[in-house]
C-alpha cells in the first residue's frame, strides 16, 4: 500500500482490485438477466423480443442514474449505501431465481430487474466515491482500469456463473443464495478502503444536494472539465458494433462453438485485459490522451474488420482484438474522469460523463445497424472507423481551441 498525503492524518491507497471485487456485482446485476433470464426465457418459449425487453430494464436504470447520483453524494456514507444496495440487489438475484418464467411472470421479472438495477446504481456510487477518496493521482489509471474490469467480467462471466447456478444446484432457491453469497463476500473488500469524510457541517439534504450541482457546474466551466466532457459526448470508444458480433458470426462461417467463445469467456477475458491495459496506460501519459488514444485504437480494431479473413479464425482474432480496445476505452474513460473529478460530488461527476458517453453509444448502435443494413458488414464497419477518426480529428482541434483561449486569458 502507498500512504495518501493531503489530508488531516494520512489514509493508505490499497491495491486496485479492491475495487473490481467491488464493483463485481454492479456487472453482475446486468450479466445475470442478460445470460442467465437471456436462456432460461427462450428455452421457456418466450420470444426474443420479450428477453430483450427484460434486459432493456437493466440499461434503462442505468442510462438515467446521473439523475439520482447527488443522494449517492449527499445523505449515508459510502459504505452505508453499498451494504443497503447489495442487500436490495440480493433480494432482486434471489426472486429472478426463484420465479417461474412464463408469459405471466414477464411483468414481474422486469419490475424486479429494474428495481434492482435501480439498487445496483447506488452500488456503483458508493464504490465511485471510495475510488476516488482512496486512490493516489498517479495511480488512478490503474484503478480505473481495475474497476471497469469488474464491471465487465460481473456482465459476462458473472451473468455465465448465474446460469451455472440455476442449471447445475438441486433448486433455484440454491441458485439464488449462492448470488446473494457471491455479493456479500465482494462486500468484504469494504473493510480495504476507508470512508471518506463527508463535510456537511449540519446542512439540510437540499443543501447538499445544491451544493453538488455547484460542485459539478464548477468542474464542467474548466478547461480540463470542457475538453473530457467534449471528449465523453463523442460517439467513440464505445464499442457499439460489438452488440451485433452474435448475428455477424454466420457471415464470417464462424460456426457455433467459435461465436460461444468470443461472446463469453474469451470476450471476458479479452475486455478485462483492456481493462488492466488501459489503466496502464492512464497512468503513464495525460489523462485526455490516454482516452483519446485508446478511442483511436478502438477505430483501428473497427477497421480491421473489414480486412479479417471470413473464416472462424478471423471472425475469433478481429472480435476479441475489438472487445480488447474496448476494455482500453473504458478504463482510459475512468480515468480520465478520475483524474479532474476530486473528493467532492464523485458520484455525481462520474456518472454524468459515464451518462453522456453511453447516449453516444446507444446512437451508434443504430448507426451501425443502419449502415449494416443498407452497405453490410465491411460498409458498416468503415462508417464507424471513419467516424471514430473524424471525431478525434475534431477533439484535437477543439482541445487546442481551448487551451489556446485560456493562455491568451
Amino acid at each position: 500500500m502507498s500512504v495518501v498525503a493531503g489530508a488531516p492524518g494520512t489514509r493508505r491507497a490499497p491495491h486496485p482490485w479492491v475495487f473490481a471485487v467491488l464493483y463485481f456485482p454492479m456487472g453482475l446485476m446486468i450479466g445475470y438477466p442478460s445470460v442467465a433470464l437471456g436462456y432460461l426465457a427462450s428455452r421457456a418459449g418466450l420470444p426474443v423480443s420479450t428477453s430483450a425487453a427484460i434486459v432493456g430494464m437493466a440499461l434503462f436504470a442505468h442510462s438515467f442514474k446521473f439523475l439520482w447520483a447527488p443522494l449517492g453524494d449527499s445523505t449515508l456514507s459510502r459504505k452505508q449505501w453499498y451494504l443497503i444496495a447489495a442487500a436490495v440487489m440480493g433480494v432482486g438475484l434471489f426472486t429472478l431465481t426463484v420465479t417461474p418464467i412464463n408469459e405471466r411472470s414477464v411483468p414481474l421479472l422486469s419490475v424486479v430487474v429494474l428495481g434492482s438495477n435501480v439498487a445496483a446504481s447506488f452500488l456503483a456510487f458508493a464504490t465511485e466515491g471510495l475510488m476516488a477518496h482512496n486512490t493516489l493521482p498517479q495511480t488512478r489509471g490503474r484503478a480505473g482500469g481495475w474497476f471497469q474490469s469488474g464491471n465487465q467480467f460481473g456482465q459476462t462471466a458473472g451473468g455465465g456463473l448465474g446460469l451455472w447456478f440455476v442449471k447445475h444446484l438441486p433448486a433455484t432457491w440454491m441458485a439464488g443464495a449462492a448470488l446473494v453469497a457471491v455479493i456479500f463476500v465482494c462486500a468484504l473488500a469494504l473493510t480495504q478502503l476507508e470512508e471518506p469524510p463527508r463535510g456537511w457541517s449540519g446542512e439540510s439534504v437540499l443543501g447538499r444536494l445544491t451544493e453538488s450541482a455547484r460542485s459539478l457546474l464548477r468542474l464542467l466551466a474548466s478547461r480540463d472539465g470542457r475538453v473530457a466532457l467534449f471528449l465523453a459526448l463523442l460517439p467513440i470508444g464505445t464499442g457499439a458494433a460489438q452488440y451485433l458480433f452474435g448475428s455477424l458470426g454466420p457471415e464470417f462461417n464462424a460456426n457455433a462453438d467459435t461465436v460461444s467463445f468470443v461472446l463469453g469467456a474469451g470476450g471476458g477475458v479479452a475486455i478485462v485485459l483492456g481493462c488492466v491495459t488501459g489503466g496502464w496506460l492512464a497512468d503513464r501519459t495525460h489523462a485526455t490522451r490516454a482516452y483519446a488514444i485508446a478511442c483511436a485504437t478502438s477505430a483501428a480494431a473497427g477497421a480491421l474488420l473489414i480486412v479479417a479473413p471470413r473464416d472462424s479464425l478471423g471472425y475469433a482474432a478481429s472480435t476479441l482484438f475489438y472487445t480488447w480496445s474496448l476494455g482500453l476505452c473504458a478504463a482510459t474513460l475512468t480515468g480520465m474522469v478520475l483524474a479532474i473529478i476530486g473528493d467532492h460530488a464523485a458520484a455525481t461527476k462520474i456518472n454524468t460523463f459515464f451518462a453522456l458517453n453511453t447516449l453516444g453509444g446507444l446512437a451508434m448502435i443504430r448507426f451501425d445497424g443502419a449502415m449494416h443494413d443498407r452497405y453490410a458488414t465491411s460498409g458498416m464497419f468503415a462508417a464507424e472507423a471513419l467516424i471514430g477518426f473524424a471525431c478525434l480529428a475534431l477533439f484535437v482541434a477543439f482541445a487546442g481551441r481551448i487551451r489556446g483561449a485560456d493562455r491568451a486569458d
